[in-house]
Formats: C-alpha cells, sequence, structure tokens
C-alpha cells in the first residue's frame, strides 16, 4: 500500500465568543467606544422580501378598487335610490308616486289646477308651478310645466295615464 503524503486540515471555525464577548479568554476589552463583536448573525425567516412587497401591492389595489369604484357605487345607489322606486317590479324605477289632478267634463285640465296638484303631489318638492292648460287628458299626452325645487328652477314633464287625471312627472334642467 502507498502511502499519501500528509496534507494538513484546513484551519477550523474561529473560537467561539466568550460570554463577555471577548474573542479569546484573558482577551483585553476593546477600547472604550468600539462595540463589541456580534455574538451571532440573525438566521434568516425565510421569506421573500420581494414576494413580501409583491403582495402589499396586490392587496393595495384590490382595496383601492373596491374603495373607488364600487363603495361609491354602493353608498350613492342607496343615498339617490338607484336600487328601486316607488312602482312595481315590472315598472322599474319611474320617478315618485303617480298624482292625480281633477279632470273637467269636456276632458281638459286647467293650468292653475295642475300647478296646484303638482305642489301637492304627495309633499313633493315642486313650488312656484305654472303650467299650460291642456285640451284634452288621455293616455300619454304630455305636458311640460316650469317648477322651482327650492334650489333651481326646472322643467317638469307631466305624462297622463288615462283620462280620469292620473300622471306622472319627471324633471328637466
Amino acid at each position: 500500500m502507498s502511502q499519501q503524503p500528509h496534507r494538513p486540515l484546513p484551519p477550523g471555525p474561529p473560537h467561539p465568543p466568550y460570554p463577555g464577548g471577548y474573542a479569546a479568554p484573558y482577551a483585553v476589552p476593546p477600547p472604550y467606544g468600539y462595540a463589541n463583536p456580534p455574538a451571532h448573525t440573525p438566521r434568516s425567516s425565510g421569506f421573500n422580501p420581494w414576494a413580501a412587497g409583491a403582495i402589499g401591492v396586490a392587496v393595495g389595489m384590490l382595496l383601492s378598487f373596491l374603495g373607488m369604484t364600487l363603495l361609491p357605487m354602493l353608498v350613492f345607489g342607496l343615498a339617490f335610490g338607484g336600487f328601486g322606486g316607488f312602482g312595481t317590479f315590472e315598472e322599474g324605477f319611474s320617478g315618485p308616486p303617480p298624482g292625480r289632478v281633477v279632470v273637467a267634463a269636456d276632458g281638459s285640465v286647467s293650468g292653475e289646477a295642475l300647478a296646484e296638484a303638482l305642489e301637492d303631489e304627495n309633499d313633493y318638492y315642486y313650488e312656484d308651478v305654472s303650467c299650460p292648460s291642456t285640451t284634452r287628458v288621455a293616455t300619454d299626452v304630455t305636458t311640460i310645466c316650469r317648477a322651482n325645487d327650492g334650489v333651481d328652477d326646472l322643467r317638469v314633464v307631466v305624462v297622463f295615464e288615462g283620462d280620469e287625471g292620473r300622471f306622472r312627472t319627471a324633471d328637466l334642467w
């Protein structure tokens, strides 16, 4: 058997620090103002900071989308009646409840009577209403009145729903 030349072992790790934080026993402490060497390096948690940033960006985008689109749609929809109305399900959102005006024997409605009916219409918000006289009241006959809602001047479209004087309204600014 042949002998292999003797190779020395590589140097081992340095001597572990001692409780006082010094490198060797009986060593002189470092001069005042210098920090002791760290006792050990902290272990990694194994979580990638880039992955944490990507997750944070994705969550932030989702919250921004919800906060800037869906939440205002829900709030304004509930506040301004976008999810229903006063009519039945088949009619959908149809504006304020229907009003009624007294029809004369010849089938006409005076402008003053219609204006008074609009001002008294289920405690709705029309003020200072002026309407033209309607010569014949029938289904889908339309007239336009001028009114004020307390802030703006507007035009009120009155659509009659038959010859007995029932009507619905819509606002135009």
